[in-house]
């Protein structure tokens, strides 16, 4: 009974109803833009100006990094923890990542490195917010504006979260990138969505993101077009290369759907995440993230390190999951260890860094060493029953391993 309600749980609002909608009027965008729809709504609740749907959140990335306008050789700062599609949607834009290495307790990018790595060069910060941390907006401000760097932000594991300073996930960067692919808070299968205030840069964002068409604007809801004009032969559509990116009405119709239903999706996270903190309290095991007693945090996933070198990291999950947990999930593979940028000298960590030196990297210690040891346990439990039954398999887990000799 209850593994058949998982199977629907996520999609109980009215994406039924939005879908068979557009089904039963067509995609006509003039009468009803869902994608528009989600835009404002959006924007609202984050308080920015505009805001600018994607089909993910890496191509999201990519058009807000073109839009701040890098160009070949420019360099932007990126924790070196973090998945690959953070460097990637660098790379896309002709610039270089510089990998940042991270704070042991919060595994988030550590300042201190970040500003040993700034050079001429650098134009940009990436800001990412991982696992259940939320970068301190107050931090990475001062640094940016001391070194006339843009922040741009990725929020695609912290919608809704806030950090100490009670400053809203998403309103700390100069434009902010967020994920809806399966596994986030909210979902429409994939896709992303992009927020800023600035005008230029919001204008910019949409044009990239949309084939570079000539016409658009930062506000979706203020573009005119002379209908007798566009349909001329001699118009001229497109003054700047751009990317099909574009959300199609179905994803975004089920996305504005979850949005709507954001504050229980939250609930439930935050629920687990709170019984695995107060589990883990006097663990000698597990040490869990270091997240500030006033940080909001949404939990995308539960994270904790484990401790020495005993107990070995996949015959914990294996345990976990003999004693009923679902799977636990690892750290990525570190930026500058993917095979795909470490071959490709695409990326560096110190203004010395020698040709290849990617292969035998030293730049980030405290990162190599975190994922190795990084256990990221789900969050998106559908009830009280399947939270239990998670928190009930750690709490097994913790006694056989405290139990082993």
């Amino acid at each position: 009974m209850h593994k058949e309600k998982n199977l629907f749980w996520r999609f109980q609002g009215n994406e039924k109803k939005y879908l068979l909608d557009i089904l039963k009027r067509g995609i006509k965008t003039k009468i009803c833009s869902y994608n528009l729809l989600l835009e404002k709504k959006w924007s609202k609740y984050h308080k920015r100006k505009y805001s600018i749907t994607t089909n993910s959140c890496t191509s999201a990335l990519h058009s807000a990094f073109c839009s701040i306008g890098l160009k070949k050789n420019d360099e932007v700062l990126v924790p070196s923890l973090t998945p690959v599609m953070c460097a990637n949607a660098i790379i896309f834009s002709g610039a270089k990542p510089v990998f940042v290495d991270s704070k042991i307790d919060t595994f988030l990018m550590e300042p201190s490195d970040l500003k040993r790595k700034i050079t001429k060069k650098t134009k940009a910060i990436l800001l990412v917010h991982m696992y259940g941390g939320i970068n301190n907006y107050k931090i990475f401000k001062k640094i940016a504006k001391k070194h006339k760097l843009v922040i741009v932000e990725d929020c695609a594991e912290a919608l809704g979260a806030r950090d100490e300073d009670n400053r809203l996930v998403g309103t700390m960067g100069d434009i902010s990138c967020w994920s809806f692919q399966a596994a986030k808070h909210i979902t429409c299968g994939d896709g992303g969505i992009m927020s800023t205030s600035n005008k230029k840069i919001g204008k910019l964002a949409r044009k990239y993101s949309n084939l570079g068409f000539r016409f658009l604007r930062a506000n979706a809801d203020n573009i005119r077009v002379n209908r007798k004009k566009l349909q001329n032969p001699g118009t001229e559509r497109f003054d700047q290369l751009g990317y099909n990116y574009r959300l199609n009405e179905f994803s975004a119709s089920v996305a504005l759907a979850q949005f709507e239903r954001l504050r229980y999706f939250l609930k439930l996270r935050r629920k687990i995440s709170k019984e695995f903190t107060k589990l883990l309290k006097n663990s000698k095991i597990l040490i869990p993230q270091y997240i500030p007693n006033k940080t909001h945090s949404t939990y995308y996933t539960f994270s904790a390190r484990l401790v020495g070198k005993k107990i070995k990291w996949e015959k914990f999950r294996e345990k976990f999951m003999e004693f009923g947990g679902d799977g636990i999930y690892a750290a990525s593979k570190l930026l500058q260890q993917e095979p795909a940028i470490k071959y490709s000298n695409l990326g560096r960590c110190f203004s010395n860094c020698k040709k290849n030196c990617m292969k035998k990297c030293y730049g980030t210690p405290v990162a190599k060493m975190l994922q190795k040891k990084i256990l990221n346990f789900t969050t998106n439990q559908s009830s009280d029953f399947e939270i239990k039954k998670q928190v009930k398999a750690l709490k097994k887990t913790l006694m056989f391993f405290s139990n082993q000799k």
